[in-house]
């Protein structure tokens, strides 16, 4: 197999068109903790054990810039941790989430289903921090599901993270298929580890659905109960076609630039546990 750094454009080979770091930030949003309601679904959905978190994952990017890959190579794995074991939804849940059908996101636990993405959070919805959600489309859920509020303002029935488009980007794996089978269906894993693979978005790159602005990119789901950590590489496209900017978690080479939010380790996950029993 090729090594991954001939199937990216790496920033060695480029000049760089603008003395701008395109990357500002990578951000982890808390999306969502289960309750007991949210267990009522696990002989059909997949085990999700009381207090589970689920992370999501966005990259903040500057207007103009767009998400290209995510990568390991043999200097700079990439790797995402989780001490117990990342939740996959079996009904409907997927590897990627432009493949979950809109249809089945108001069911049971599916909203919570961990994935790699360019963009998207289901079939043709983006994922947007709940933050700046609106309530226009809230999918409403079955049942109880997901409505727990006690640790965010709002419960996902009220705000859900996502927002409709038409064509949103789909990710592209290279030398990670077997990999990401991890979080499909009924895997059970708890590492996630690459130094010679990547998902992309192939072309121009993934924009954020509000690329003149915030301009955040989601690029992963995680759902968890363990705690979560990870070390991410990330290449952006740069407003000069064909110019691209590396950022890299360690040790970095050349042109590469080294940002500390690519690194992440949740909170101890005995006091957040604690924590959670108090709150339920």
């Amino acid at each position: 197999m090729k090594n991954i750094s001939c199937l990216l454009l790496v920033v060695l080979n480029n000049f760089f068109g603008t003395a701008q770091n395109g990357l500002e930030n990578v951000i982890v949003e808390k999306y969502y903790v289960s309750n007991q309601n949210d267990t009522a679904a696990n002989r059909y959905a997949g085990i999700l054990p009381i207090g589970s978190v689920t992370y999501r994952i966005y990259l903040d990017l500057l207007p103009g810039y767009s998400f290209q890959a995510a990568y390991g190579t043999p200097s700079h794995e990439l790797k995402m941790i989780t001490s117990t074991y990342f939740f996959n939804n079996i009904e409907n849940g997927d590897v990627i989430p432009n493949v979950i059908p809109r249809r089945t996101l108001k069911k049971n636990t599916v909203m919570l289903d961990s994935w790699l993405s360019a963009g998207a959070s289901g079939e043709q919805y983006y994922g947007v921090m709940k933050e700046i959600d609106d309530t226009i489309g809230t999918i409403k859920h079955e049942k109880l599901y997901l409505q727990n509020n006690k640790h965010f303002s709002y419960s996902l029935n009220e705000k859900d993270g996502l927002t409709e488009a038409e064509n949103v980007p789909r990710p592209t794996f290279f030398g990670i298929d077997s990999l990401a089978n991890i979080f499909k269906y009924q895997h059970k894993g708890s590492v996630f580890s690459t130094k010679n693979g990547a998902w992309a978005c192939m072309g121009r790159g993934s924009f954020g659905p509000d690329s003149l602005t915030t301009n955040r990119v989601l690029i992963a789901q995680i759902t968890t109960d363990g705690k979560f950590e990870f070390e991410l590489n990330i290449q952006i496209g740069t407003p000069t076609k064909g110019v691209s900017q590396n950022y890299v978690a360690r040790n970095p080479v050349g042109n590469e630039i080294i940002l500390p939010s690519l690194i992440f380790k949740s909170e101890e996950i005995n006091k957040r546990k604690k924590r959670v029993k108090r709150n339920n």
